[in-house]
């Protein structure tokens, strides 16, 4: 990619610190005419990792795919255990909403089924909202934001069988219709595209049965390396080795993850106050060093946990202002 903006970028430069939460609203429909044309694959996109959290309910039942240990440990504990899970699951503080006007526009999604309802649900360690609830909230932002596109990556399920395959399938053609960008090559997938066919939604569904529907991305279109490591200095020396596929959507995780140990040696501490406060400064450091698109410090989509933390959001959508190679 060539030719990337030098503009003036909004938000960090300013002079104005203005309301966060409208600041970026309308990032992808400010960006500079020459972007609009670039590939998706290929702009700066910020994300949030278990998107969801923020709607984890502490009372609720385990999840499906939890360990044993952890199943085996709350039956003992009782509310006190759920307790723990809640504090080292949640990875996210604002709501859908809240994400969308900070500027998130991908969302890392996780389903499960339910035994006690024909419900679908997002889940990361304990069950969050009904999954229509939830994507109602992004349907209605796009209504009024017609040149902002989202990126939904249902990329974990547990519990689920066909039936619950097409009826999340169902829930996501009657949320979104028309506005579902179809499969196609991805670097065809630009702004203006879209835009002139009024698509505003590419939904990752890494499931077999994606293969049934052309409104649905396959798994093989988008690559997430995942450094799974609680220690600072692994994780930023995996996103600097990091080698990118690029002719596919790009996710760069730039999260730690608890191990037992971790989660034991910090009995009163959270995920957010361990790890995901402590590793942010360094994201935004190794962002400094990185551009949108392709090469060796070519990035795509970015995500973090609690997004809200310091200026992740203005970092990342920023970097397409930056002149790339």
């Amino acid at each position: 990619m060539s030719n990337m903006a030098a503009d003036r970028s909004p938000g960090l430069d300013d002079g104005v610190a203005g309301d966060l939460h409208t600041r970026f609203a309308n990032w992808m429909a400010d960006l500079p005419p020459n972007l609009h044309t670039a590939p998706l694959k290929d702009l700066a996109i910020p994300g949030t990792h278990d998107s969801f959290s923020f709607f984890l309910d502490k009372t609720s039942d385990i999840s499906p795919g939890e360990p044993p240990e952890i199943k085996a440990a709350v039956m003992i504990m009782g509310q006190a255990g759920k307790d723990l899970v809640y504090r080292w699951s949640v990875t996210q503080d604002i709501c859908f909403m809240e994400q969308l006007n900070d500027g998130v526009r991908y969302f890392d999604f996780r389903v499960a089924g339910r035994k006690s309802d024909s419900s679908l649900y997002f889940v990361h360690g304990l069950y969050g909202s009904k999954v229509e609830s939830a994507l109602l909230e992004i349907a209605q932002y796009l209504n009024t934001h017609p040149k902002e596109v989202v990126l939904l990556d249902f990329n974990h399920f547990y519990s689920m069988v066909d039936f619950h395959h097409e009826r999340l399938i169902a829930i996501l053609k009657e949320m979104f219709g028309p506005k579902l960008c179809p499969r196609m090559d991805p670097a065809d997938v630009t702004l203006a595209t879209l835009w002139d066919r009024g698509q505003q939604v590419i939904v990752f569904y890494h499931n077999s049965v994606a293969d049934r529907h052309i409104n649905l991305w396959t798994g093989e279109a988008i690559v997430a390396p995942w450094a799974n490591t609680p220690e600072i200095p692994v994780l930023v020396d995996f996103l600097n080795t990091e080698v990118r596929e690029e002719s596919k959507f790009y996710v760069s995780q730039g999260v730690l993850t608890p191990t037992a140990g971790t989660i034991l040696g910090n009995l009163n501490g959270s995920l957010k106050d361990v790890l995901a406060t402590p590793v942010m400064p360094h994201i935004l450091k190794w962002l400094n060093g990185r551009r949108p698109g392709s090469g060796s410090q070519g990035v795509n989509i970015i995500i973090a946990d609690f997004v809200d933390l310091a200026e992740f959001l203005p970092a990342v959508i920023n970097l397409n202002y930056k002149e790339t190679l």
